[in-house]
């Protein structure tokens, strides 16, 4: 009889075959994906908005700012963006960028991160459901599973972790993408952490990175976190360990303290989008969300299911591992059952749970469809546990045919996901090479009209207009690229593509009328483009161009001008519908035409001034009859300024308002002959300051406060303590285990 493999031969099977898969799952991403690297497509979807934060954190940096609270003037007359918005992804993209020195461009660093991530996701749920209590092989299955997720694309708002979220072709959901390498790794180390006591310093900042790359899935991490409760071996001790994942979320808030702070004590100045669906916000409810995952769409898309059959077998094998206290991987069915079943109830969303969800911390600022992350996570996990099972009872261990024979059946078992996802990324890649070659062949006229633009810009700024996501624009492309994606890659703001850039004018953009003149002064749209079917407005003034494109540019007051408050309208706390439509209907009235405006009081104490009309917030708003007499008189000689800073020289005959047309915040600091100034809110939400009469020269900076650097600085000093305690004590314990030298040489002498 010949005789089975030695006990060191299982062994290295054993741990052979893990490496194995999660090599092959990682291969099989970073070959898949490798279009993303070959090919220098033009931007498009959210990959344009993150590309412009990432290219505005840079300038501010070589302007010697502050590279992550700069004002981001692209879109929705502009805000602060990463001063509230998870931005670790966009700042590592411009540190590589600048480490190359230059040499490698923002937009590739972009698509090599892009690509590195997804080949190092699997290895990064491998790594977290070890940490989580799988065995090797269990994990590896894992990993396996974690390239094939697939979503129904048919629904708009199911952008879980399947990569087409993460594609040219797809969401661009770059932040996601590199919060869901970080979400294993810091679900895992909270969960380790809490229970050995041991790695406070690594769990708190995973954790905290996690948070910091994506807002939502660093809240769902802290979520599932207390799933450890349930595990066995918080099974004594379930006070202490609820003491130290209580630790870590401390230590957690403390590094993120500097993102978290601002978005918590400054939310007046943040608004939900009207544009987004009620879905976006509140998730589809528990029929639909079951439905879909019957019908395969949370893990297969339209393919056949496989994953979800994995997954439903994995629920299975784990319910009955609850059961039995002598399974070595208890822990781990326990917590992969916990994950998917808590995410598919809080996935389930307000249709299903109504106000019971406000027991929720910041409920009422969570998109809950953003918690298909968490079903989709425990899917995976589960559907790993399934395949490990099933090459247990295959014996796979025991010789080298099971083992083979077990990654065959594997192999055919996945099959369908595999060419599925397989086909996703070659049809990505030929999507991507055709943009790009029709981008190179035909959008050279574009680029040349949006650089004659920008040289404009420098003399004499403004916002450009070529068509819109609501509009024309729909039909303005070169190729597969609408044009409206363009003016960021020339660091030109535009109306352009809805992008919810978070403050309270973000949703104004499309009351625009392009056939208005006065609107181009309202909005400071300046840059006019359109091909050639489309006319530009007649107070345009054309530029050269090619034959294919009609570009033009309208002389509007500029940044600046000299208006006058014949309104005051008390904003209604916590009515961003009343405030909306307050500045809709002025944006399509006549008083701005005449340079009047009104004060927005944004304290319950401000109340209308002698020559304003107090207006009431309950409507309805009519400002189509500007009031008589003339506006206060003045002019602005000079004006310019980008970035965080803007200035004009200005005139004026009598007392006045200088409008300054970007989007109110606190942090706009004016200075009026060197002094500062108060400011305050005009419609549509623009900043306002009194100016009296005479010549001045005003000076707009965005100067957010130090507080918010000292936070920063103070967290990660605070991570940094931990760790060196963390490394002191481990030294401690180690020296006082480790008999001393001179006890060792004379351990076997009797008297010692």
């Amino acid at each position: 009889m010949k005789p089975g493999p030695s006990p060191v031969e299982t062994e290295r099977l054993a741990q052979l075959l893990p490496i194995l898969l999660v090599a092959a799952a990682c291969l099989f991403n970073l070959l898949a994906y490798a279009a993303e690297l070959v090919v220098a497509a033009p931007p498009v979807n959210d990959d344009v908005f993150h590309l412009g934060l990432a290219g505005r954190m840079n300038a501010a940096w070589e302007a010697g700012g502050n590279p992550l609270d700069t004002w981001i003037g692209y879109w929705g007359q502009g805000f602060p963006v990463l001063r509230y918005y998870q931005h670790l992804p966009h700042f590592v993209t411009v540190l590589v960028h600048r480490l190359s020195g230059g040499y490698v461009s923002l937009p590739a660093a972009y698509d090599g991160l892009r690509v590195l991530l997804l080949a190092l996701l699997p290895l990064s749920f491998y790594l977290g459901a070890r940490r989580l209590g799988a065995a090797r092989l269990a994990a590896a299955c894992v990993a396996l599973c974690v390239p094939l997720l697939a979503a129904d694309p048919a629904v708009r708002h199911f952008l879980g972790f399947q990569p087409r979220s993460f594609l040219w072709s797809g969401a661009g959901m770059f932040p996601q993408l590199f919060a869901m390498v970080l979400f294993p790794l810091a679900l895992g180390g909270a969960v380790r952490t809490a229970l050995g006591g041991r790695g406070y310093a690594p769990a708190i900042a995973w954790l905290a990175a996690t948070w910091l790359s994506h807002l939502v899935l660093g809240y769902t991490a802290c979520l599932l976190g207390l799933l450890v409760l349930l595990h066995p071996e918080a099974s004594g001790q379930r006070a202490r360990v609820a003491l130290r994942l209580a630790a870590i979320y401390l230590g957690t808030a403390l590094v993120a303290s500097y993102l978290l702070l601002p978005t918590l004590l400054e939310s007046q100045w943040l608004s939900r989008s009207a544009w987004e669906p009620a879905e976006y916000w509140d998730s589809y409810g528990a029929p639909q969300v079951l439905a879909a995952l019957v019908g395969g769409g949370l893990l297969d898309g339209n393919r056949f299911p496989v994953l979800t059959l994995l997954a439903g077998l994995g629920a299975a094998f784990a319910a009955f591992a609850c059961l039995d206290r002598q399974r070595p991987d208890r822990g781990f069915a326990i917590v992969a059952l916990g994950i998917f079943a808590l995410g598919l109830m809080l996935f389930f969303g307000r249709p299903t749970w109504g106000r019971a969800l406000e027991l929720l911390p910041f409920s009422a600022s969570l998109p809950f469809h953003r918690f298909i992350c968490a079903v989709q996570a425990g899917g995976i996990l589960l559907a790993g546990f399934a395949l490990a099972r099933l090459a247990e009872r295959l014996d796979w261990s025991r010789n080298n045919a099971r083992a083979a024979l077990a990654g065959m059946a594997a192999l055919v078992l996945l099959s369908p996901a595999f060419a599925s996802t397989g086909s996703l990324a070659i049809s990505n890649a030929r999507w991507r090479a055709e943009a790009a070659k029709a981008w190179a062949a035909e959008g050279g006229a574009v680029d040349r009209a949006l650089s004659d633009f920008a040289a404009l810009d420098r003399a004499s700024p403004g916002r450009g207009y070529a068509g819109a996501s609501w509009d024309w624009g729909r039909d303005f492309r070169v190729g597969s690229v609408n044009v409206y994606h363009r003016w960021t890659v020339h660091e030109l703001p535009a109306i352009s593509y809805m992008y919810h850039t978070m403050g309270l004018a973000s949703d104004l953009e499309p009351y625009f009328d392009p056939w208005r003149r006065d609107h181009h002064d309202l909005f400071n749209v300046r840059y006019r483009l359109a091909d050639a079917s489309q006319d530009l407005p007649p107070f345009a003034q054309p530029r050269a161009a090619d034959p294919d494109i009609a570009a033009g540019v309208v002389e509007t007051e500029g940044y600046f001008s000299v208006v006058g408050s014949a309104g005051f309208f008390p904003r209604p706390a916590g009515d961003a519908a009343m405030l909306r439509e307050f500045n809709r209907a002025f944006i399509a009235g006549q008083w701005h035409a005449a340079d009047w405006f009104v004060r927005i009081g944004l304290q319950p104490t401000d109340s209308a001034a002698p020559g304003e009309i107090a207006l009431a917030p309950g409507g309805p708003f009519d400002f189509d009859d500007p009031p008589r007499g003339a506006a206060p008189r003045g002019r602005v000689p000079e004006s310019g300024g980008a970035g965080d800073v803007y200035r004009a020289r200005v005139l004026l005959e009598e007392p006045g308002i200088v409008l300054f047309r970007m989007a109110y915040h606190p942090h706009w600091q004016a200075l009026l002959g060197g002094r500062p100034v108060p400011t305050f809110m005009l419609s549509p939400g623009y900043v306002g300051v009194h100016v009296p009469p005479g010549e001045h020269q005003i000076v707009m900076t965005y100067s957010p406060p130090g507080w918010t650097t000292w936070a920063r600085w103070t967290g990660f000093a605070i991570l940094a303590l931990v760790g060196v305690a963390e490394r002191a004590g481990r030294r401690s314990a180690r020296a006082a285990e480790t008999p001393s030298r001179a006890g060792a040489r004379f351990r076997n002498v009797p008297f010692v």
